[in-house]
């Protein structure tokens, strides 16, 4: 199970009408997802990010009439990064889609590391889009550039770093 801890920001685009309460005690075992809504070049982007490895995921120009099916386009992004990122195969889309159903969005946890690095990478993001060398690049390699810079997701040691992709593809690997 999947949740989703969604901003004022998204919240409000979305309608609270469509969060459902949850008990914050029970955790999945691939961490949970902050969402957050922002704009560039006058256009609604969405962005997840995961709390236990700060893997990211980003969907550009989102529209309201899309937001029926926010859940489906969620995970199919997230296929889609993870297959491009080469965190899995081709073949485990599937067991991966099941271990992440079902998805549930909710308020927000206040959860401020995560929401931390969700700033940066939106931060990132515009800093790469404004880039000349990321002119008419696709989201999947400029989320990919983004999956692929340093954090500190998930240490216990001080100064002790890894990539999102690494942290995800070894979270999905050791889980049940």
């Amino acid at each position: 199970m999947t949740t989703i801890y969604c901003t004022n920001k998204l919240k409000d685009f979305i309608g609270s009408t469509r969060l459902i309460p949850v008990d914050s005690s029970v955790q999945s075992p691939f961490g949970d997802w902050n969402g957050h809504v922002f704009l560039y070049d006058r256009h609604k982007h969405l962005i997840f990010v995961n709390n236990k490895s700060f893997y990211s995921i980003i969907i550009e120009d989102i529209k309201k009439a899309d937001l029926k099916n926010i859940e489906t386009i969620f995970l199919n992004r997230l296929i889609e990064q993870l297959v491009f990122d080469k965190v899995i195969n081709h073949s485990d889309t599937l067991v991966v889609l099941q271990r992440f159903l079902p998805v549930r969005l909710t308020n927000t946890n206040n959860d401020k590391k995560t929401i931390g690095a969700l700033n940066d990478f939106v931060y990132q993001y515009q800093c790469n889009c404004d880039s000349p060398y990321w002119i008419d690049k696709p989201i999947i390699k400029i989320n990919n550039s983004i999956n692929n810079g340093l954090t500190g997701a998930g240490r216990n040691q001080y100064r002790k770093y890894s990539t999102p992709s690494v942290d995800m593809k070894e979270m999905i690997n050791t889980s049940p």
